[in-house]
């Protein structure tokens, strides 16, 4: 439970933290006079900037627990790597998916949803490769000072 409460806390100060950081960078592209937090469709539905920006600040958290609890999926040593793999994308994306349509990234209709789907499955395939290709090397790594 301790271990699971740690990954939560990671999550959260993480998420937040890049949810933050996005949301500046874009504002400064867009030479905003005034910060908002996410897209004009979202922010319509608030009072307030500080409105948008404390609920934007809690589905940031949300998305880094997702991202956190799914790499739960890789510390299960009873399953294969294909298993975990499946797992996690299975879960990042069920989980990721409401929260970016509730930050107002992209509006729920068949077109944007299908849109997503590539770009979350582009961008997973790209991490997942490198992270594999990592792992490849530190283990052929190892292998080889094993043999030394």
């Amino acid at each position: 439970m301790k271990k699971i409460i740690n990954y939560l806390l990671r999550g959260i100060t993480i998420g937040i933290t890049t949810g933050f950081l996005i949301s500046l960078t874009f504002a400064f592209i867009y030479q905003s006079k005034d910060y908002a937090p996410s897209a004009p469709t979202f922010m319509s539905h608030f009072s307030s900037s500080t409105s948008a920006t404390a609920v934007s600040a809690l589905l940031w958290a949300l998305i880094g627990c997702v991202f956190a609890i799914s790499s739960l999926a890789f510390e299960v040593d009873r399953w294969s790597i294909t298993k975990q793999t499946i797992v996690h994308f299975l879960i990042t994306y069920v989980g990721f998916t409401p929260l970016a349509i509730l930050c107002g990234w992209f509006p729920l209709n068949f077109f944007w949803l299908s849109f997503f789907t590539l770009i979350f499955v582009i961008v997973y395939f790209i991490i997942w490769l490198t992270s594999m290709t990592t792992a490849r090397h530190e283990v052929r790594a190892f292998n080889a000072k094993l043999h030394d």
